[in-house]
């Protein structure tokens, strides 16, 4: 922040006054080399950690990970371009539930963090812990489990229309939700839409609530733009629990990755708010 003098003449006494005030201006430091350079390895070692995750996710789901298959294997059948949200003809698929969700926002951050600690000042470290609860807490864990819960909920409740079961009210109405083609839009829509939009606020006051009770620190941190990118892992699950197969699940599919390589890289590049530079 810049302070400017500036005179002022008064006629009624013919003094000249002095009045300081202070003149804003932006703050280039995001521009500077180093915080470029914090920026692009955090970048990195982010999107190290999510491809460690997705190795790990691959592995479990029925991909082989030996170097020497993985060359003989068509580009095409790697498990980098089978993510799906529904198995396929019994062959193995990238298929992301709440547990792969959490384990690729896992690597991300922890992948941030460790960019952070080895790319910028040792004095930047606890706002890179602090954005890493935040991350965690406040754009993964709470906004997963609030659409996570109704979602499957909402799919038993459908499953009723088709099920025998002595709850004969919920199948009658499960059965004209079915039979309503706006209502069988409207409805999941509604089921999985507002607990996301609560889950972001109540992480957002969450994170908030740590931030003052645990680490001292009562500066609220506001929703920002890139705190809904996280989300888009939400809309796959709830996607993935509510739509059948189909192009337009298997592209939002295909995006969780790169959207929760973000969360990694707000971790790395938080800074405190007294060092900027």
């Amino acid at each position: 922040m810049a302070i400017q003098q500036v005179k002022s003449y008064n006629p009624s006494n013919n003094n000249i006054n002095f009045t300081h005030f202070a003149k804003t201006h932006k703050n280039n430091d995001n521009n500077s080399p180093e915080s470029k350079k914090v920026k692009l390895g955090v970048s990195a070692t982010s999107v190290l950690g999510v491809a460690t995750a997705l190795a790990i996710i691959s592995k479990r789901q029925g991909f082989n990970l030996n170097p020497s298959k993985i060359i003989r294997t068509p580009i095409k059948n790697w498990a980098i371009f089978k993510i799906t949200n529904k198995a396929k003809n019994n062959a193995p698929v990238l298929d992301f539930k709440g547990g792969e969700i959490l384990t690729l926002g896992t690597g991300s951050v922890l992948g941030g963090l460790a960019g952070g600690a080895i790319f910028d000042k040792k004095e930047n470290f606890r706002s890179k812990c602090n954005e890493a609860v935040s991350q965690m807490v406040g754009d993964i864990m709470i906004p997963l489990g609030f659409v996570a819960c109704p979602t499957m909920l909402y799919k038993d409740f459908e499953g009723l229309a088709k099920k025998e079961t002595k709850h004969l009210k919920l199948k009658q109405v499960s059965k004209f939700i079915q039979g309503n083609r706006f209502l069988k839009i409207l409805c999941p829509t509604l089921v999985s839409g507002a607990p996301l939009a609560a889950g972001i606020i109540v992480g957002n006051k969450t994170s908030n609530y740590i931030n003052e009770k645990v680490n001292g620190i009562k500066h609220e941190r506001k929703i920002k733009v890139t705190d809904f990118a996280p989300h888009l892992d939400d809309v796959c699950l709830a996607v993935s629990l509510m739509a059948e197969k189909g192009p337009i699940p298997d592209i939002i599919s295909r995006l969780v990755p790169i959207a929760l390589t973000i969360a990694g890289i707000e971790t790395g590049s938080a800074r405190s708010h007294h060092n900027k530079g």
